[in-house]
Parts: C-alpha cells; structure tokens; sequence
C-alpha cells in the first residue's frame, strides 16, 4: 500500500494541484503525506547573497505552511519540509523514505523558479519509486483535483502487451481496486491484425483478467486496434472516463539511469488522464533486454 506519499511543489497552483490526488490516496491507505519544497539551483551559487537565500527560504516556508493550513485534515497526517538543494537530487533522496511521489508534470511559480515538468521528466526516469504523473487543467481548482481523484478509484485502466513488464502493472492494481472499482484491462493490435492476432489478444486479458475475476472485481476487456498504442490508450481512458492509466516502463543504463520511452513516455507527456509509471522490476530484464511475451501483438 502507498502510506507514504511524497508531493513535490514548487509554489506555483499547477504544483498545487496534485495534493488531493496524494491526500485522497493516502486516505484510503490510513497513510500520511508529506509536501517538499526544493530551492531551486541559483540559490545555493556562491554569489547570492545569504541574506538573499535566508528570505526566499522564509518565502518558501511561510508557502508549505499554508498549504498545511488550507489542506489538513484529521484522516492524513500533513507534513512538509524546505530543502537547499538541487531540486531533482533533493525529491530523490526525500522519495527513499515515500512508497510513491505525487506531482504535476509542469508548473512554475513565484520567486523560486524551477520548471515542473522538467523535473518531472526526471524524477520518472531516476526515481526509484512509482510516480503519478498528473496534467493539471488550464482551469484547475480544489474542486475540480478532488473530482478527479475520487475518479481514480472509480475506473482505473492498466495497458497490457503480454510480457511480464507490462503484467507488473497489475500488481499495483491493489491501490485502486476497491469495492466498486471498474477495472479496465486493455490491449492493443494494429489496425491490420489478423483475427488471429485479436484471439490471441482477447486470450491474454481473459488470463490477465482471471485472477481479479475471482476476487469479485469488476473487470472490463477490450482489444483495440490502432497502429498507434499510445493514442488508442489516451483515447480509449477519455472515452470510458477512467481516471488513471497504469503503466510499466523499464530500466536501463546503470544504475541510476533509465529510460522512459516508445508509448509509457508519449501516455505521460501528452495524455490528460494521470499515469502511475510503476518502474519494471529488473528481475524482469536479462542482458539489457526486454522480456518479451510468449504471443506478442504489439510491444508497449
């Protein structure tokens, strides 16, 4: 279960938009959340002045400090810390101590800046543990974050391409499946597949499925056919209302480097819809190769 949860801000409102997500969460896991501000890297260079560092850092915690006040409640504890620091480093060595990091995928704000979805980006490929990347709106509000929460627990979707990458994602389906939650299972073909293909495909979300089926989960199937797998995804979440997209992606590179690619990075960067990127485990991967499924239709 995610009881601790990490939200990274940066003072600005599309940063702010993902605590209810965090809260609503840790909520449902009796968990606690804990907001961090980074300072940005041009406070800690050598000719800015101290006294310039100490107010913006007052600035910064007079911030997190509100934000506790404006979104405390008894169910989640509510805590917050200022950081010196490399932004990127300063969320990475805070998320050692989180089950998952909370955050928006762009914003900046105030006299610290520090591009949000720049940082994002990073934190998804270097982090170690799940991330929920979420779009805020153009027209985004308290309300309308808590709304789209509440949606996260009332259809979750996870992609699936038959290898056992993408059938990690299952997994943390534990997080969202609740009573009442519809679970959708989806897998793409390409528009030319032959029945064939599409049998095999139906197969592997019945054998996907089978396990949540028994439990008394509510599941929904479907093949889709679209020769681009992130479009049908992004396509298929808006269309049904679903509230979270679930995905696995995998690493590479050594040991604090990995790649987020091909469609988990196209869902991320420009579906509307927020997107757990559960890291695959690499136990997964052998020689720097992906584990490909016994009847592949389409890699993910």
């Amino acid at each position: 279960m995610y009881r601790t949860i990490l939200v990274p801000v940066d003072g600005s409102s599309a940063s702010e938009y993902a605590i209810p997500f965090a809260l609503e969460i840790a909520r449902r896991a009796k968990g606690r959340v804990r907001l961090l501000r980074a300072m940005p890297e041009s406070l800690i260079v050598s000719d800015i002045p101290v006294s310039v560092q100490a107010s913006v850092r007052k600035l910064a915690e007079r911030e997190v400090d509100r934000l506790i006040k404006v979104y405390e409640t008894p169910e989640v504890p509510l805590d917050a810390e200022v950081r010196i620091g490399f932004p990127l480093e300063e969320i990475k060595r805070a998320a050692t101590k989180a089950d998952l990091i909370v955050m928006t995928t762009h914003g900046r704000g105030g006299v610290q800046r520090w591009v949000m979805g720049s940082v994002a980006d990073k934190v998804i490929r270097l982090a170690a543990k799940p991330v929920l990347a979420i779009h805020p709106p153009q027209k985004r509000t308290r309300a309308t974050a808590e709304a789209a929460a509440l949606r996260m627990f009332r259809d979750a979707m996870v992609s699936l391409d038959g290898s056992r990458v993408a059938g990690q994602a299952l997994r943390e389906l534990k997080q969202f499946a609740e009573g009442g939650t519809r679970i959708h299972l989806v897998r793409v073909v390409a528009k030319g597949a032959t029945p064939a293909m599409r049998d095999l495909a139906d197969n592997d979300l019945k054998d996907a499925a089978s396990g949540l089926v028994a439990r008394g989960v509510n599941v929904v199937q479907s093949v889709e056919k679209n020769d681009s797998p992130a479009e049908a995804i992004v396509d298929y979440a808006l269309k049904k209302g679903c509230g979270v997209i679930v995905m696995t992606t995998r690493g590479a590179g050594g040991v604090e480097r990995w790649i987020l690619g091909g469609v988990t990075d196209k869902v991320v960067r420009h579906g509307p819809t927020p997107v757990l990127v559960i890291r695959a485990s690499r136990a997964l991967w052998k020689d720097g190769k992906r584990p490909l499924g016994m009847r592949n239709v389409v890699v993910i």
